[in-house]
């Protein structure tokens, strides 16, 4: 009879809760700053769009007419890799958003020779260009990567493990805030949500708008969710181009459609398009040139800590100076 009685509870607060967020309808748009708006869409997923950026999450109604959303947390850094037998002894690494703050990066550390990091830009950097690709003349055990903010005493250094013996990188720095990582409330109430928060009192109170599922803004950001969650794989021509990426001419397009993929090459190829070899030579088409596409892996085993100790080495990778 007890057993029955808990199920009989539970069976309740479940259908409460549904009930609840069956008759609460918040899905909409919301001003919640200038320039800045909270997309709350079905299935549980919101995303607020702001000047310079998209975060994304995921929202849930309480039975006391709360909505709880909780962002989604990006690692510092994600690595992809793939095999290039060109490269033969070398390793190349392409880095992409490491400019944004103090980068760092080290080559198969060992317990005697453990976070020596060296600088990627020097300090001051300045007069951006793309891309930015390093060929080292070594092959890769392990690769570390620390991002250090100017404010910051301790560094935070993810070790990656690379165990599929890759020689061909994109390395890739998130950039993404604390602030942006922390969960939020807000009481929905006439049509309104009203936040309420420690790390969010700006937010103003805001009235619910219907999406407009034809705007090209609601577009971008399904797409863009399409796009996150399946980010096991990048597709990039050899001018760091993505195929298939939300601004690509080719936008969610899948590779096997106009592709096939060439062994030998390790690399998808356009037969109606490719010229052999075209892709050792660059022209002022190469960045738009989707004939021949790369498929980058994602490196899954990291580690993530802060060492209290670890010495930098001054000499950038890359020396960025405006004249």
């Amino acid at each position: 009879m007890k057993l029955i009685k808990l199920i009989l509870i539970i069976a309740t607060i479940m259908t409460k809760t549904t009930s609840a967020q069956n008759n609460l309808n918040i899905i909409g748009t919301y001003n919640i700053d200038s320039g800045a708006q909270l997309n709350v869409l079905e299935n549980g997923n919101f995303a607020i769009i702001h000047y310079g950026g998209i975060q994304t999450g995921k929202w849930q109604i309480a039975d006391n007419n709360t909505v709880h959303f909780t962002p989604n947390k990006k690692n510092t850094f994600e690595l992809y890799g793939r095999h290039n037998k060109d490269l033969k002894g070398d390793t190349k690494i392409f880095f992409s958003g490491f400019e944004d703050n103090q980068t760092f990066i080290q080559l198969n550390a060992t317990k005697k020779r453990k976070y020596i990091m060296q600088r990627i830009f020097n300090v001051d950097a300045n007069c951006f260009s793309f891309p930015y690709v390093y060929t080292f003349n070594t092959s890769v055990n392990n690769l570390l990567l620390m991002t250090k903010k100017y404010d910051q005493e301790k560094g935070e250094i993810l070790t990656f493990n690379n165990s599929e013996g890759y020689n061909d990188f994109i390395a890739i720095s998130t950039n993404q805030e604390k602030i942006e990582t922390l969960p939020f409330s807000a009481l929905f109430k006439e049509n309104t949500l009203y936040f309420k928060g420690k790390y969010y009192p700006s937010f103003p109170d805001s009235k619910r708008i219907p999406l407009e599922e034809d705007s090209e803004e609601i577009k971008f950001i399904r797409k863009f969710m399409v796009t996150e969650a399946n980010k096991d794989t990048f597709y990039v021509n050899p001018s760091y181009n993505v195929f298939g990426g939300i601004e690509s001419d080719e936008e969610h397009q899948d590779i096997h459609e106009s592709h096939i993929f060439n062994k030998e090459k390790n690399a998808f190829i356009n037969a109606k398009i490719y010229v052999e070899g075209e892709e050792f030579i660059k022209t002022d088409d190469s960045f738009h040139n989707m004939s021949i596409i790369y498929a980058y892996k994602v490196l899954k085993e990291f580690t993530q800590q802060e060492p209290k100790n670890y010495k930098i080495e001054e000499k950038s990778l890359f020396q960025v100076n405006c004249k």
